[in-house]
């Protein structure tokens, strides 16, 4: 499994921060005013005009019958009777932005989240030195990021996410020194993360996942000292990741998968990731052990690093990862020929939440310790395939009383498959599907006949292939 977005665009985390900012701005302003701002009415009616398809009847109100402040989805200051609120959000709005929208010059909020818009996005945004919070996102939008956007210089959140931008990230982008959110994911942006982007040191949220934008991550990203989550997956990334993001204390998701990333990752940082909790590289060419660091990380609840190149003793202490929950190793590099190898398996009792191991084609070696019994109860999936562990599969495995998958195949292991497994009652999944042992056990009761015979079953479906196999 691939939690990969756990933290993509759409995640919960990403409406309740929308409904915080408009919760927070609607207790600031009022919707009943007399008289109001020309320039405002005939910005709003230039926006109304250019939408060719209002399924829900969302402009229904926006007519001479009521005061433009109180049309749906519009609020005005207290001050200035002036426009500083326009949500029209999940509408089926069809149509184009006007450019009257940089006429709103008190507009402090703006977003048209998860309609159809179409068309280049109107660089006139870029006169609204108010807007705080501008969101696009899933909408279809194509053309360049305007790199006038730098006038909005009290932007924090600007979220452009799920359209069809192309181009490169403007660096002007860079002069918002208030800028805490940037989201660009699922665009078709290239041209590489701009070093200049580290001078916004405001940096709280990066993510430009989904896109081609290729070059190297700039170490000048490690000015980002407040830096709480990044998220740059399939992003066509080469190079190294440089040391300076591994110093980012309050970083608490980093993800980098799938890309061409190379190079190892650093040693001696001590604690400084103390905060992290999702730590994603899969499905790129790192190299070298992973750093014992890793164990520091106590609130860390998902490590993965599939398909790399990792190599040497697992020497994380699992120990101290209490929260963990998924540990997903497999396609590496990992062994050292040492007797103690598997001894990590120990460590991992203490992971009451562990709910996914795998650690498949690693290249382990040695017996499988007994206290692979004492894993988690919430354990769902153990995946050890493809490995040249040997010697007897320990009873105790049967203890993993959550499993609904299990593969131990392509190992050599002899001797009979423990009785005591068709106590874990939920397996769906084969138990060695190409494991070199006998079935030798008891089958007294009906529901150790039921378990017993779905193993025999699975084993009979692949004996053509594996006569070594007998059944």
């Amino acid at each position: 499994m691939n939690s990969m977005l756990p933290i993509l665009s759409s995640s919960p985390i990403h409406f309740l921060f929308y409904f915080l900012v408009m919760f927070l701005t609607s207790t600031s302003i009022s919707s009943s005013y007399d008289g109001g701002n020309e320039t405002d009415h005939h910005a709003l009616l230039m926006i109304k005009s250019m939408i060719t398809r209002d399924p829900y009847g969302a402009f229904a109100s926006w007519n001479s019958s009521l005061h433009f402040c109180d049309w749906a989805g519009v609020k005005c200051g207290k001050r200035h009777r002036r426009v500083t609120f326009v949500a029209l959000e999940s509408q089926g709005l069809e149509g184009s932005l006007s450019p009257h929208v940089g006429n709103l010059s008190f507009l402090r909020v703006f977003s048209l989240y998860n309609n159809s818009f179409r068309g280049a996005i109107p660089h006139e945004i870029g006169r609204l030195k108010r807007l705080n919070f501008l969101s696009l996102y899933l909408n279809k939008f194509n053309g360049v990021i305007p790199t006038n956007f730098s006038g909005c210089f009290n932007l924090k959140v600007l979220d452009l996410s799920g359209n069809k931008l192309v181009g490169s990230i403007p660096k002007q982008i860079s002069f918002l020194s208030k800028l805490s959110f940037l989201e660009l994911d699922e665009n078709k942006l290239t041209g590489g993360i701009s070093p200049f982007l580290g001078n916004i040191t405001s940096m709280e949220r990066f993510s430009v996942l989904g896109n081609p934008v290729g070059g190297i991550i700039p170490d000048t990203l490690g000015n980002w000292k407040k830096l709480v989550e990044f998220y740059s997956g399939g992003c066509n990334l080469s190079g190294t990741i440089p040391h300076s993001i591994f110093n980012l204390s309050l970083l608490v998701n980093f993800s980098l998968p799938r890309n061409q990333l190379t190079g190892s990752l650093p040693r001696g940082i001590g604690a400084m990731l103390s905060h992290l909790e999702f730590l994603q590289l899969s499905y790129n060419q790192l190299t070298g052990p992973l750093p014992t660091w890793i164990s520091n990380c106590s609130k860390l609840g998902s490590l993965e690093m599939i398909d790399n190149m990792f190599s040497g003793k697992l020497m994380i202490d699992f120990a101290k990862l209490g929260d963990i929950s998924y540990i997903l190793l497999g396609d590496n590099n990992f062994g050292s020929s040492e007797a103690d190898e598997m001894n990590f398996i120990d460590s991992l009792k203490n992971c009451t939440n562990l709910y996914r191991t795998e650690l498949a084609f690693c290249k382990f070696q040695g017996v499988l310790p007994r206290s692979i019994g004492n894993l988690s109860d919430q354990l769902r999936y153990l995946y050890l395939n493809g490995n040249n562990l040997h010697g007897n599969l320990p009873a105790s495995i049967s203890n993993l009383v959550g499993l609904v998958g299990l593969n131990l195949g392509r190992n050599q292991f002899t001797g009979t498959i423990p009785s005591t497994i068709a106590d874990v009652q939920k397996i769906e999944e084969c138990l060695a599907s190409t494991i070199k042992i006998g079935v030798s056990c008891s089958v007294d009761s009906p529901s150790l006949r039921m378990n017993m015979e779905k193993v025999v079953h699975e084993l009979r479906r692949i004996q053509n292939t594996l006569p070594s196999i007998e059944v």
